[in-house]
């Protein structure tokens, strides 16, 4: 006899379409976009990298002038006797008080304009620039030493005033001076901190104690 038919109640599944394998390296190259082209065509044409930074815009004013060779605690090698420093703090507070150069941006009057420079103020930028300073710590340091040039050394007013003059000429592009590049060349690392005035010498009365030290009172 014949077998007798299955019957199923699940329908039948359709079979799986079937896919053709894809030829090798058939892949379509990724391709940059009409901008992207254009802005490597145009730095390549000026050997410019495409990914090079933009430049940072200039500070409005010299009191927040960067300076590479600060460190990020604020400390700077100090490349100016404390002379220098005295003779540049005396000309901002005295004769070249009301050059334009010279004014205080950080103080305006009510018609916006620049204020003179005076003790306080001087001493208030210093303190913002990361000094500790005070008008009394102004005046001991401008007043006369008998070992001018680093005589006032250890006043906490010396490398915050000389930071304040290196962003100023650095903000205003002079270049350095004579003495300057010298003490450069001499001092690679800067100036000590260290008041020749308050040095211990053993020496006879006769003998003078600038005999003992070299130009920066060393």
């Amino acid at each position: 006899m014949p077998k007798a038919a299955r019957h199923s109640s699940l329908p039948r599944a359709e079979p799986y379409p079937a896919t053709k394998p894809s030829p090798p390296n058939s892949a379509k190259k990724r391709t940059p976009s009409n901008k992207r082209a254009l802005t490597e065509k145009s730095a390549s044409e000026n050997n410019v990298p495409v990914n090079s930074p933009a430049k940072s815009e200039k500070p409005t004013s010299f009191l927040t002038q960067p300076l590479e060779d600060e460190d990020e605690d604020g400390h700077l090698p100090i490349y100016d006797t404390c002379s220098t420093v005295r003779q540049k703090i005396n000309a901002l507070l005295g004769k070249d008080n009301t050059k334009e150069e010279n004014l205080n941006p950080a103080e305006v009057t009510k018609d916006g304009k620049k204020k003179p420079f005076t003790k306080a103020s001087f001493v208030r930028v210093l303190n913002d620039m990361g000094g500790e300073c005070s008008g009394r710590s102004l005046d001991t340091f401008l007043k006369p030493k008998k070992i001018k040039t680093m005589g006032g050394a250890e006043s906490p007013v010396y490398p915050a005033a000389y930071k304040f003059f290196e962003k100023k000429r650095v903000f205003e592009g002079k270049k350095k001076n004579v003495a300057r590049l010298k003490v450069e060349e001499n001092r690679p690392h800067g100036l000590p901190l260290r008041d020749p005035n308050k040095m211990y010498i053993l020496r006879l009365p006769e003998e003078d104690p600038r005999d003992f030290m070299d130009e920066y009172g060393q």
